[in-house]
């Protein structure tokens, strides 16, 4: 019972939180997708650039989905304002949108493609 609560209060928690794109991220959208310009920090990319001297990016188009979500994580949006507009637009269960974009803010979080803006009490 008192980890149910705990769980359930960590799930609101989550919800309220808002993303937000990184400092310095460059994106552009063409036409429904979103094309994300990451810079290199492996080998290769510091390779690439002492030997040309200039900056090596490579890009991430994202699906339809992904540039849904990417395009509302501009620190207006809590978790849970996305994850209805997921229900609404892909007719998904709040239990699969939910799922499905915590694993997605995650992996933008740890490329450092997101950060959190503080929640807004209400």
């Amino acid at each position: 019972m008192a980890q149910e609560k705990a769980a359930e209060q960590a799930l609101q928690q989550w919800s309220r939180r808002r993303p937000r794109w990184a400092d310095g991220v460059e994106w552009q959208q063409q036409a429904e997708l979103v094309i994300i310009k990451v810079r290199r920090s492996d080998w290769l990319g510091r390779l690439m650039r002492w030997l040309t001297a200039r900056d090596a990016r490579r890009q991430i188009e994202l699906d339809e989905i992904a540039s849904f979500v990417w395009s509302l994580c501009d620190g207006q949006h809590t978790v849970a304002d996305i994850a209805d507009a997921l229900m609404q637009r892909y007719q998904l269960l709040k239990r699969e949108a939910m799922a499905s974009l915590t694993e997605f803010l995650a992996q933008l979080q740890r490329r450092g493609l997101v950060r959190w803006e503080e929640a807004k009490s209400e």
